[in-house]
């Protein structure tokens, strides 16, 4: 199926879905992780002989998918001391699937200029169960012919491969999209909450809002799903929350963009990281919106005061 010696760095949840992926498809890949244990692991879950190291595996294979989950590990596996960079070949592509800052793959797209190397972004969105499905959407960058070339590879692991614009954009846009979606959640907490005090029906206020304010879209699912309930799981982090907020503030800084709200979530949210009830998950910020205003979601309201 592929014209390519494929090549796996990262054997953390996505990288190890990658190659169940890839192996089901018919498509023979070579793999290897800077984290011994991870090999280890690798071997005892019957996988197959490993490189040795990323500059092991950059001798055998010109596909190269990056799967690391870190700034840090990231340029370890491209610029370290047994890196790709020391071992490149000409026309060797390299497609960057890291959960890393926006500034990093470009940076390190411009580490192995002189090596003759291309460099693909294809930030993946969707978990590793995705990926094992070949459901994954991936935001893709770089040159055009050489995205082609790859294409029947991404299209055995992704369901839809979209184009967003240059080197660290694809990052960028799952952190934009990451952070916007918390502030809409908090927000609506805040309407839900005055509902409440005031005597409303918070449920009720929700299945109006299409009437209330229409053309104005729907509430997010997260409000009826986690924050009615009183359970507040978005299965991401406060500290990933954080990390993000912090990726788009620099990115806005840099583009002279004017931020309003971001700097009021990034507040929010440290105080809620703070807050006894505090899980850790990024829909705390919405549980400290209703605990500071003594409104408990989950629970029958109790009835307005005569």
């Amino acid at each position: 199926m592929a014209d390519f010696s494929v090549g796996i760095v990262g054997l953390d949840a996505l990288g190890s879905a990658l190659i169940r992926r890839l192996d089901q498809q018919g498509i023979g890949n070579t793999v290897t992780d800077l984290n011994g244990r991870l090999l280890q692991a690798h071997l005892a879950g019957g996988g197959s002989a490993p490189a040795g190291s990323p500059y092991d595996l950059a001798q055998v294979c010109d596909l190269i998918l990056v799967a690391e989950t870190s700034d840090q590990t990231a340029r370890e596996a491209v610029l370290g001391s047994v890196g790709l960079v020391h071992a490149l070949r000409p026309g060797t592509i390299i497609v960057d699937m890291s959960d890393a800052a926006p500034q990093t793959g470009p940076a390190l797209a411009r580490a192995l200029q002189g090596k003759g190397a291309i460099w693909i972004e294809a930030t993946p969105i969707g978990t590793p169960a995705d990926a094992r499905a070949g459901k994954l959407t991936l935001l893709t960058a770089g040159p055009a012919d050489a995205l082609e070339r790859v294409a029947p590879v991404l299209r055995a692991i992704a369901a839809k491969i979209l184009r967003l614009g240059e080197l660290g954009t694809g990052p960028l846009a799952k952190a934009l999209a990451a952070c916007f979606a918390v502030l809409s959640v908090a927000t609506y907490a805040e309407m839900l909450v005055i509902a409440r005090r005031a005597g409303l029906d918070p449920a009720g206020m929700l299945d109006a809002m299409p009437l209330l304010a229409p053309g104005m879209g729907t509430a997010p699912p997260a409000l009826a799903a986690q924050v009615l309930t009183g359970r507040y799981q978005s299965d991401v982090s406060g500290k990933r929350l954080q990390e993000d907020l912090t990726r788009v503030l620099d990115a806005a800084r840099t583009a002279a963009a004017p931020t309003f709200f971001l700097p009021l979530l990034q507040a929010a949210a440290v105080a809620a990281g703070h807050s006894p009830r505090a899980t850790g998950d990024a829909l705390d910020v919405a549980r400290w919106v209703s605990d500071n205003a003594g409104v408990e979601f989950g629970t029958k309201a109790a009835p307005p005061a005569a």
